[in-house]
């Protein structure tokens, strides 16, 4: 789903954190911030998983409800991680991740995309299973 192994996505990683941590230094300590550093609510998924949610919506270009179906988190959120990851992927990976717009009518919601990649529903029954 994300045309990356796993020790592509692990070397990726590696370099997207510091440009992470860097763009959340600057968006934590901007001047118009109404909240101290440490106010407000946590992320709902860890960096890596942030990272991963948005190279899944880049190679697979599904709705942002499915998604959200595939992390657990809302479509809101799921917009949310890209608008936020987007920009490092495409400056740290050379160009390789960019932005697609295959039109509106084109986007994959997640029957689409369970019927094309059976082992997916595994992984999406998973998610919806309490622990």
């Amino acid at each position: 789903m994300t045309g990356l192994c796993v020790t592509e996505f692990e070397a990726l990683l590696a370099t997207i954190l510091p440009h992470y941590t860097a763009a959340e230094q600057q968006r934590l300590n901007r001047p118009d911030r109404q909240r101290a550093v440490g106010g407000g609510p946590d992320f709902e998924l860890a960096v890596r998983d942030q990272i991963l949610l948005t190279i899944v919506w880049l190679r697979q270009y599904p709705t942002l409800e499915a998604l959200g179906d595939l992390f657990g988190v809302s479509d809101t959120t799921a917009g949310r991680y890209i608008r936020r990851i987007l920009p490092l992927l495409e400056t740290a990976a050379e160009d390789t991740m960019r932005l697609p717009d295959p039109g509106r009518k084109r986007r994959r919601h997640l029957a689409d995309l369970l019927q094309e990649t059976p082992e997916l529903v595994l992984i999406v029954n998973a998610f919806r299973q309490p622990v």
